[in-house]
């Protein structure tokens, strides 16, 4: 049996989200399954976040890569850019855990 990172670089070669996870000491499929708990919630629109504002990726991209579509995406993005903007304790250091994570990988 082969191991989720393994599966999720084979299918999506998303080695961002892999490093991404990995911050939250979580796996990739966690943030793709249709987990609606509010921690993973969290860590999902972070990644949105990551991927829209900071790596430029189109909400309809990032919705195909964890399987959501564009406007759940935009209402990520949305919601932590609220939270952040409130000062949320929270967020600001999960954010800070992930923001420089590159958007570029060889």
């Amino acid at each position: 049996m082969k191991n989720i990172k393994n599966v999720l670089l084979e299918h999506t070669e998303n080695k961002v989200m892999i490093e991404f996870a990995m911050q939250f000491n979580i796996t990739p499929m966690q943030i793709i399954e249709p987990n609606k708990s509010s921690q993973i919630s969290d860590i999902r629109h972070l990644y949105c976040k990551l991927r829209h504002d900071w790596h430029g990726v189109n909400y309809s991209a990032t919705g195909r890569e964890i399987g959501r579509s564009h406007a759940t995406v935009k209402y990520g993005v949305m919601r932590i850019n609220e939270l952040l903007k409130l000062n949320d304790k929270k967020i600001v250091s999960m954010w800070s855990r992930v923001k420089n994570i590159s958007g570029f990988y060889m």
